[in-house]
């Protein structure tokens, strides 16, 4: 690295002032690559030592995928200061938070167990299937319906701002069906929507039913990426503050880009006036970002800025490092998309022919679906192994997610969610057969669990749900005695019998390939959390604490496939990567059409480049094409409105990819990283 003692120590000053705030409220606001993570440890530790309880302290992030990195991150530093009881310190997402604080409330015994909150499959495949089948509705609009329940629940209010109504708008019969359907369904299947938890809470709380400080003896609750909250959320949040909790809160108003889950930067921003006397601390240091680089995405960002933006003087250490780094940034144009893909393939070739790991390059797609399969099919011809985008992963195949059901049963045996995927898994039985099983159980008062390990009445279940359901209880039983703490080496042919029962024999092949590389000493347990992983950074951290279990040698190119990473921009946030390569910077695709009528999701698309652009450490390639293939056929493309703004001239690529010299450049500045 080559920051001098002087600049680290300068820029640790500034981290542990606000970590050392004694202010009842206090917001950071930390730009990429500055040390929000940092400090959020040490604020951890700063508690610790000020002899507060571990287990009165809790730390939440916006995802699961953030929640678990920052998790090892701050028992890792707690434990290394020699603070006991470090691993008691809680860390984890809102909604986790929320359920908690039901729980201890009382309030979760509508459900026969601790409910699950759904993912996104099971959200599309379970939930919303069912629905549809029941009232008769097709996929777009149950969807649409859905989401407008989400909508409320995230902000409590019908149609609220970045809500973008269907056409035709959600009826009140529609409604009142999807109310009607939900109850019964949830509470059957034990589990939850994304957003109803922490609504529950601020209704019970706002009610004066709930407080959350003497149920959870809550003392300090810190906040990460503060700036992802939605309105309901940051109710939530300020219910605990004037319960009296100490709350500090650290993100940054420029890297807000959920509005499709109602997030928006003004929560961060207006956080000191809602909260008079809040110590309020800036990062401006960026330990990531070579001066070029962060010169391209700070000019995007001053140039689109969100109403109220807070004022940052981001600087990058880089500039006055022994040596200095300037970092490489370029713009390329291009007369044909396949030239674009080439360029990237053989750029990426290049790179990793001169010595760079392949995860060290990022490829980010605005659009998965336009842009995805002419950069994938480039990089196998030349070569390339790439890390597809992870919804075209093993885990979103059928045999995958039949496989983490099994998984997370074997787990949890009161994981309802997971027993009802592993009975419809399994091939010739429909969302019809399911939805029928649901209503025998409902009709006979009986618990959705006990149909898959008790004895069921007779009556209940006849015929072809007999059937059905002798089918999953079968898969149950062959998992008898099975526990979390046995290995791959010992399940993993029983997991593909399974499999091959359950789905065929052309399903067992994807089983095997995804196992071929793992320890075969592995957990379950651990095998269950590599397959749910949110990010293929997730699975190495998995990996590489299994390999640290085993006292195996972690492998020098590290313990995940050394594959290029395709995915989107949303999918890189809290990634980092040596080169970042962004292709398809068209109007016509970024911002895109959906977002040109609204221009506060023009404002959110600058921030989303912005944070692509921020993953770069060493090199950031972004490019368009004056001609794009769009469903099947060739259209005429015009730059994005960003073009203009991102720290240089876009210029044809006549020569195709990095040069030589181009690469030994790069390469010399990933030395001095």
């Amino acid at each position: 690295m080559a920051f001098t003692a002087a600049q680290i120590a300068a820029a640790v000053a500034v981290q542990n002032a606000a970590a050392h705030d004694p202010s009842t409220t206090v917001r950071l606001v930390a730009g990429p690559g500055t040390g929000k993570s940092s400090s959020i440890e040490e604020r951890v530790c700063w508690l610790l030592s000020q002899n507060v309880s571990p287990a009165r302290i809790h730390v939440v992030s916006f995802t699961r995928a953030s929640t678990l990195d920052l998790r090892r991150r701050v028992h890792a530093r707690a434990q290394e200061f020699g603070y006991e009881g470090a691993k008691d310190v809680h860390v984890t997402t809102l909604h986790s938070l929320a359920l908690r604080l039901l729980r201890s409330a009382g309030q979760l015994e509508m459900y026969p167990v601790d409910p699950m909150v759904l993912d996104n499959w099971e959200l599309e495949n379970i939930f919303d299937e069912e629905f549809a089948h029941v009232y008769g509705v097709g996929k777009e609009r149950r969807l649409e319906i859905r989401l407008d329940h989400e909508a409320f629940w995230s902000t409590g209010e019908w149609e609220p701002a970045n809500y973008l109504p269907p056409d035709p708008p959600i009826t009140a019969d529609e409604r009142t069906n999807f109310e009607a359907f939900h109850g019964p369904r949830t509470q059957t299947y034990a589990c939850v929507l994304p957003g109803e938890i922490i609504r529950l809470c601020v209704t019970q709380m706002e009610a004066g039913l709930i407080h959350a400080i003497d149920l959870l003896d809550l003392q300090h609750l810190i906040v990460d990426e503060f700036q992802d909250l939605n309105p309901l959320d940051l109710r939530f949040v300020g219910h605990l503050i004037q319960q009296g909790a100490t709350v500090f809160v650290a993100g940054d108003d420029d890297q807000s880009v959920y509005s499709f889950r109602f997030a928006s930067p003004a929560g961060i921003q207006t956080f000191p006036a809602t909260y008079p006397g809040t110590g309020t601390h800036n990062l401006n240091a960026c330990f990531r970002c070579p001066p070029r680089i962060l010169h391209a995405s700070t000019t995007l960002i001053g140039a689109f800025p969100a109403p109220g933006r807070i004022e940052k003087e981001h600087f990058s250490l880089y500039a006055e490092a022994e040596p200095p780094v300037n970092g490489t940034v370029h713009h390329w144009r291009f007369a044909h998309p396949g030239n674009e893909a080439t360029a990237i393939a053989q750029s990426c070739k290049r790179l990793v022919d001169a010595g760079m790991n392949p995860r060290d390059i990022l490829i980010l797609l605005s659009n998965q679906r336009v842009l995805g399969r002419p950069i994938i099919e480039a990089l196998e011809e030349s070569e390339v192994e790439c890390e597809h985008p992870r919804e075209e992963g093993f885990l979103h195949s059928e045999s995958g997610r039949l496989t983490l059901a099994l998984l997370r049963v074997v787990c949890d045996p009161d994981d309802y969610i997971s027993l009802r995927a592993i009975m419809g898994l399994r091939n010739r039985v429909g969302v019809t057969r399911c939805n029928q099983v649901f209503q025998a159980v409902l009709g006979a008062n009986l618990n959705f669990r006990s149909i898959f390990y008790d004895a069921i009445p007779e009556g209940v279940i006849t015929g072809a749900l007999r059937t059905v359901v002798n089918h999953a209880r079968t898969t149950c039983a062959a998992m008898n005695g099975w526990q979390g703490v046995d290995t791959l080496v010992q399940r993993s042919a029983a997991i593909s019998e399974i499999i091959e029962n359950q789905l065929g024999a052309a399903a067992v092949p994807g089983w095997n390939e995804f196992i071929a590389d793992l320890p075969g000493e592995m957990y379950l347990s651990e095998l269950r959390d590599f397959l749910w992983a949110d990010t293929d950074d997730q699975q190495r951290a998995v990996l590489e604490d299994a390999f640290i279990r085993l006292g195996m040698e972690i492998p020098e190119q590290g313990v995940v496939q050394p594959r290029v990473r395709i995915m989107t921009m949303h999918g890189a946030k809290g990634l980092s990567a040596r080169v970042v390569f962004i292709p398809g910077l068209e109007e016509q695709i970024f911002p895109g059409p959906r977002r040109h009528p609204f221009p506060g999701l023009v404002l959110e698309a600058a921030r989303l480049l912005y944070v692509s652009v921020t993953r770069a450490r060493a090199a950031c390639v972004m490019s368009y094409s004056t001609r794009r293939i769009v469903n099947g056929e060739m259209r005429n493309h015009t730059y994005s409105r960003f073009a203009a703004h991102l720290g240089g001239p876009f210029a044809y690529r006549n020569d195709g990819a990095l040069t030589p010299a181009e690469v030994e450049l790069i390469m010399a500045d990933c030395v001095n990283l």
